[in-house]
């Protein structure tokens, strides 16, 4: 990635990447926990569990409750190392289409075949996914993009309120996979739409019905570190794809139950009050 980016000057390019950033997080590759972070948490997993720490994000809606007991890995991206945001202006001077793809690839001398080249064309896909029944999704390539569809989504006048994963540490902060305890009920916050948008990507989406949001906070088993955030619980999962790595993750039969999540810390969540 690197020896990519000290050629780019184009700001468009650098959306691009931001979003080669986020297919490359969210692909799910296996990695190990020593490369993840500089020790080794394979005393917290179990025969037949997966090795991707960021696969622990997800549970189970009876899990939302005190004292429960949960392995979970909160991820953060270095943010410095991503592209910065872009204004309106930026953005719109290139397409964002797969359609313009040769373009692409030809006005920034990438080959189609090459890992970025690959990478441009997955996010481009994907941003042209068909939503799901009861879905709403946009990808953004501007910052002023990302709000309108926020106030389009949520209401133009409505009091919003930006929620977003925190830890709090002794010492040094940890991001490894750590087994967490809710130490307060969760807090659900009523009469809300919900708009999530991981990274700088502006991959934003939402659900029109049947997602409830709640406040948590949990504390790893030596107290030496807490979590505060939200997660989510869509309640009706019978429209998601059989094969979504959360059925596999909670071990539950494909859209038979609710699914939660937790975010990462460089995720946002707009409410409505």
């Amino acid at each position: 990635m690197a020896s990519w980016r000290f050629s780019i000057t184009s700001p468009t390019l650098l959306l691009l990447f931001s979003l080669l950033v986020v297919e490359a997080h969210t692909s799910r590759k296996l990695i190990s926990n020593k490369e993840q972070e500089d020790q080794n948490t394979s005393h917290l997993l179990k025969d037949g569990e997966f090795e991707d720490p960021s696969m622990y994000m997800f549970l189970n809606f009876n899990d939302l409750k005190l004292g429960a007991k949960l392995l979970v890995y909160f991820n953060k991206n270095e943010l410095r190392t991503l592209p910065p945001l872009l204004t309106r202006q930026e953005a719109d001077l290139i397409p964002f289409t797969k359609s313009k793809l040769d373009f692409l690839l030809n006005h920034f001398s990438i080959s189609k075949e090459s890992p970025q080249g690959k990478a441009m064309k997955k996010t481009l896909v994907r941003c042209n996914y068909k939503e799901i029944e009861g879905e709403y999704k946009f990808c953004g390539t501007s910052l002023e993009s990302m709000l309108d569809l926020a106030k389009k989504t949520i209401a133009s006048n409505a009091d919003i309120k930006v929620m977003t994963t925190k830890v709090i540490a002794q010492n040094t902060t940890s991001y490894a996979l750590h087994n967490y305890t809710f130490v307060e009920t969760p807090k659900e916050l009523v009469g809300i739409k919900i708009m999530p948008y991981p990274y700088v990507v502006y991959y934003c989406h939402g659900h029109k019905s049947g997602a409830r949001v709640f406040e948590v906070s949990l504390v790893t088993d030596d107290g030496r570190q807490r979590v505060v955030g939200p997660a989510v619980c869509h309640m009706n999962t019978s429209m998601w794809n059989a094969d979504h790595v959360a059925f596999k993750v909670l071990k539950i039969e494909p859209r038979s139950a609710p699914v939660c999540h937790f975010f990462p810390l460089d995720n946002i969540v707009w409410l409505a009050n």
